[in-house]
């Protein structure tokens, strides 16, 4: 019989030297880092903010609800690259796409 007890979920996510837990730290800090570019931004256009990230080459990736607010949040680039930067100051530039494009 093993010695090991079996763990319960809460104690696999705290944990931050188990797979689960560096996951979910990872999780966490993608979260806040699109609650920060939401509360930098009207809440009109924060609303329509479905996820945004920085890709390795230092561009901000914003994704959006349709290509109308994408429209809209190019006209915010300057504010974008700046909530981006508060975080991570590598950010370059600004992209904004349409999450869920139609065929």
């Amino acid at each position: 019989m093993s010695k090991n007890k079996p763990k319960s979920l809460s104690q696999l996510v705290g944990d931050p030297s188990s797979a689960i837990g560096r996951l979910a730290s990872t999780a966490r800090d993608k979260q806040s880092f699109v609650d920060h570019i939401r509360n930098g931004l009207t809440p009109e256009l924060a609303e329509v903010v479905m996820h945004c990230s920085v890709e390795e080459n230092g561009i901000l990736m914003v994704r959006t609800a349709s290509s109308a607010w994408a429209a809209r949040l190019q006209y915010e680039t300057e504010k974008l690259l700046e909530l981006a930067r508060d975080v991570h100051p590598e950010t370059t530039s600004v992209r904004v796409r349409v999450a869920y494009p139609e065929d």
